[in-house]
């Protein structure tokens, strides 16, 4: 083999080699967009509700209790009355569990 061939031969072999390096780095830090390092949230797995969830869960509390005070002011629950605090004890639940599961 002469020498440009050999030459040639390495380059081919070295870029090769380099490409497959850089197309395989940026799976490390890969996001949603394709690109970059992740966010502190992905990385760092939190513990416990941030005030920002305690304050939507005393928010959702307070509204539940004033619509069963709403509700049981005449002392009865017509049906319709009675969907409604279904509905609102059911979502309140899901915020709660959401966010101590998150």
């Amino acid at each position: 083999m002469s020498t440009k061939i050999k030459t040639a031969l390495l380059t081919v072999a070295a870029l090769a080699m380099t490409a497959g390096v850089s197309v395989a780095a940026p799976a490390k830090h890969y996001n949603h967009n394709g690109y970059g390092k992740p966010g502190y949230g992905k990385v760092v797995k939190r513990h416990g509700v941030s005030p920002f969830e305690r304050a939507q869960i005393a928010r959702s509390a307070a509204d539940l209790a004033a619509l069963k005070r709403r509700v049981w002011r005449d002392g009865k629950i017509s049906f319709a009355e009675r969907i409604l605090v279904n509905r609102a004890e059911r979502r309140h639940a899901m915020l709660v569990a959401r966010s101590y599961r998150s």
